[in-house]
C-alpha cells in the first residue's frame, strides 16, 4: 500500500479514519475484523504520519457504509469528529484564540490531513459561505465525503468553543433523501439538496467565538511542527509536483513529452528522469495517470469524445478510445453509461 504523501496524488492521512472507526465502534463493530473482511491490513493504521491513496480511503468508507447498512454514513461519521481526527492540524486549531484564527490555520495547513477536499470561503453581507472543492483529477466522490466534511466542520466548531454553533444554511449537490429530519435537527438550519454546490454558510460573527482552551505557546509549537512537516512533504515530491502542474497546463499539446517538460524546467531529460525516479515516479506513468483521471472526469461531465481527444492531446478520437480501453478495460461510451467503472467498488 502506498503511504507516501506526494501532493501529485490525492491522498488522506490515516488519522482521518479515526472518526470513522469511532462511529463504527459506537455501533459495536469490530474494526479490525471489518478491515480484514475487506482485505485491508489493520496494522497500517498504527502510523499517524502515514497517508493512503484516496481510492483506498473511498473503498473503506463505502464498504463501511454497506457493512452498517447506513445510507447516511458520512453524516453520522462526521458527528464523531474530534481534534485528534485532524492530526496536527486539529491540535493547532484547539489552541487558537477564536474560530477565525482556527479557520485561517485550517486553510493554510489543510494538506496535512489530505489534498482531497478544500473549503473555499466567500464573505458577503455578513455571511461566510464555505464551498467544498475537489481537484479536477479526483475520482468521483460519493455523498459520504461531502456529508462527513460538513458535519465534521460543524462538530469541530461546537467542540472547540463549547457553544451550540449552527450554520445558516447547508447545501448538497445530490438528490434529497427520503427523510431530512435528522439533518435539519443536527444542523438546526435549512438543508437543501439538488443544489449547484456542497457548502455551508455561517454568520460572520461566528469567527469571533473564543476557543475554550486557547494556548499561544502550544499553538506556536504545533505550527512550527506543521511547517516542518509540510516542507518535508514538498521536498520529497518537488519534481513530481512540478511536472504534474506542467502536464495539466499543456495536456492539449499532441507532442507533449518528457523532453518538452524538461526544457520547461531548464533541466536535462536524464536529470529529470533521475529526480523523478528518486521520488518513486516514472514520467510516462505520471502522464497516463493525469490523462486517465481527467478523461474519466470529462466523461462524467458529458464532454464529447472529440472534445476530450483535443483537451488531452490525442491525435484523433480513435487513439483516445484505444488508450482509454487500455486504462480501464472498457470503452468511453461504456464508462459514461455506468456499465463499468474502475472505481465501481466505491460507488
Amino acid at each position: 500500500m502506498n503511504q507516501s504523501a506526494s501532493p501529485t496524488n490525492i491522498h488522506v492521512s490515516v488519522t482521518v479514519l479515526r472518526q470513522m472507526f469511532l462511529y463504527l465502534e459506537a455501533l459495536e463493530v469490530d474494526t479490525d475484523a471489518f478491515l480484514e473482511s475487506i482485505g485491508i491490513e489493520p496494522g497500517f493504521l498504527n502510523s499517524p504520519d502515514a497517508y493512503i491513496p484516496i481510492e483506498t480511503y473511498l473503498f473503506i468508507e463505502e464498504e463501511a457504509a454497506r457493512y452498517t447498512n447506513d445510507p447516511s454514513f458520512g453524516f453520522h461519521m462526521g458527528q464523531y469528529a474530534e481534534a485528534g481526527s485532524w492530526s496536527i492540524l486539529g491540535y493547532m486549531m484547539m489552541n487558537c484564540q477564536n474560530l477565525g484564527e482556527a479557520f485561517e490555520k485550517s486553510a493554510r495547513y489543510n494538506r496535512i490531513i489530505g489534498n482531497l477536499i478544500e473549503g473555499h470561503a466567500n464573505l458577503r453581507f455578513n455571511k461566510i459561505k464555505v464551498k467544498l472543492v475537489i481537484p479536477p483529477h479526483a475520482p468521483e466522490m460519493p455523498r459520504h465525503c461531502f456529508e462527513s466534511t460538513i458535519t465534521s466542520s460543524v462538530r469541530i466548531m461546537r467542540t472547540l468553543t463549547g457553544e451550540e454553533i449552527n450554520p445558516l444554511e447547508v447545501t448538497f449537490t445530490y438528490p434529497k433523501p427520503d427523510s431530512i429530519e435528522e439533518y435539519e435537527r443536527y444542523f438546526n438550519c435549512p438543508v437543501l439538496f439538488d443544489q449547484k454546490e456542497n457548502s455551508f454558510t455561517i454568520a460572520l460573527k461566528v469567527i469571533f467565538t473564543p476557543i475554550l482552551y486557547a494556548n499561544p505557546e502550544l499553538l506556536e509549537y504545533f505550527e512550527n511542527y506543521a511547517q516542518e512537516f509540510l516542507a518535508e512533504m514538498d521536498r520529497q515530491s518537488e519534481y513530481a509536483s512540478t511536472v504534474t502542474k506542467i502536464l495539466l497546463s499543456q495536456l492539449d499539446d499532441e507532442d507533449l513529452s518528457i523532453k518538452k517538460v524538461a526544457k520547461e524546467m531548464s533541466v536535462s531529460v536524464r536529470t529529470l528522469q533521475n529526480r523523478l525516479k528518486a521520488e518513486g515516479v516514472v514520467f510516462s506513468d505520471l502522464l497516463q495517470d493525469v490523462r486517465e483521471k481527467l478523461a474519466k472526469k470529462y466523461l462524467r461531465e458529458n464532454y464529447t469524445v472529440e472534445d476530450i481527444t483535443y483537451l488531452l492531446g490525442f491525435s484523433e478520437p480513435s487513439v483516445f478510445r484505444k488508450a482509454f480501453k487500455k486504462w480501464s478495460g472498457v470503452t468511453p461510451r461504456q464508462y459514461r453509461q455506468g456499465s463499468f467503472s474502475t472505481t465501481s467498488q466505491l460507488q
